[in-house]
């Protein structure tokens, strides 16, 4: 148990690591960078992530041996961890939220499932995603707004937005008495994200039980990926795929949907001339410059944490390859 445990916690790292090296358009990267972020606070911000990784897989591996309960999994608390060490005092900058938010339940429901059949199972994670996420309780919701109180997440144009509403504003980070009114509404993590599943894409995926990671992003990653060689071309082809299919998220949340569905057309334009005759380049060059010509306004922030996520699970299938 203990080796799949270290194992999760290195590969879990190694995905960010690798995720923010790559030289995906719009984003930081080895020779990327914007004005008040540059690669090195990826780099500790990933790093410092060892404890909370451990944690996650320790609780996962407990849950699914049947020797802690589901919601003892603490998954607000966990995410809470993850983020307090994220931003330690090397790094002061958030820069992994979103993928923090994606690797808890997730390292939780791997490990689970690995100490029953040590190999990666797509349906077998997605159930213990379901179990892990459903047990979650009001203690976990206060640790998310805890996690948030310190990294102060980027993006109010979505409060413009007509799918706004007033239960939003009620739970909304900027609001003085959200903790109370989470405490008095007796509002569990997974109700908030059902809520919040219309305006915020990281909540949809735990609404929707990361269909759109396990179900799209990583069969795609896995299928143009073979080894840790081919690995970092993956992700970029990955990022643009998935940036052509819909709207970023934290683009709509900087921007508005207008904007980010400016954006996703130019992504698909350049997979539609993505081939190997002509290489990709050169296209990617061109789509790099158009999303930095307003600093990191257009920075398809969403899209690259579900990369990242999805890399994770490459890299455990490749650990612990699919029966």
């Amino acid at each position: 148990m203990s080796d799949i445990i270290w194992k999760l916690t290195a590969l879990g790292q190694l995905a960010l690591l690798l995720e923010a090296s790559a030289p995906k358009p719009g984003n930081v990267n080895r020779s990327a960078r914007f004005s008040d972020t540059d690669y090195r606070h990826f780099l500790t911000s990933a790093s410092m992530m060892s404890r909370g990784l451990y944690k996650c897989a320790s609780r996962g591996a407990e849950i699914g041996m049947n020797q802690l309960a589901p919601e003892g999994a603490a998954v607000g608390e966990l995410i809470e961890t993850c983020v307090l060490d994220s931003l330690n005092g090397l790094n002061q900058r958030n820069t992994i939220l979103g993928s923090i938010l994606l690797y808890v339940p997730l390292t939780v429901s791997i490990a689970a499932s690995l100490v029953n059949k040590p190999s990666f199972s797509v349906e077998d994670i997605g159930k213990w995603l379901k179990t892990v996420i459903q047990n979650t309780t009001v203690d976990d919701t206060v640790g998310l707004y805890r996690a948030f109180i310190r990294s102060t997440p980027g993006g109010h144009k979505i409060k413009e937005d007509p799918e706004w509403s007033d239960a939003h504003s009620r739970y909304d980070f900027d609001n003085p008495n959200v903790i109370d009114n989470i405490m008095e509404d007796e509002l569990k993590l997974i109700d908030l994200f059902k809520m919040s599943s219309d305006v915020d894409e990281i909540s949809q995926e735990y609404a929707n039980n990361f269909q759109l990671i396990l179900g799209e992003v990583y069969p795609f990653v896995a299928a143009i990926s073979h080894s840790l060689e081919d690995l970092e071309e993956a992700i970029v082809r990955s990022f643009v795929w998935l940036l052509s299919k819909r709207a970023d998220g934290l683009i709509i949340k900087k921007a508005g949907r207008a904007r980010a569905e400016e954006i996703r057309a130019l992504a698909e334009i350049t997979m539609k001339n993505w081939s190997e005759i002509n290489g990709p380049e050169e296209l990617i060059v061109k789509l790099d410059e158009s999303l930095r010509q307003e600093g990191n306004l257009l920075n398809p922030g969403t899209t690259a944490d579900i990369i990242s996520t999805a890399v994770f699970c490459r890299l455990v299938s490749l650990t612990y390859p699919e029966s």
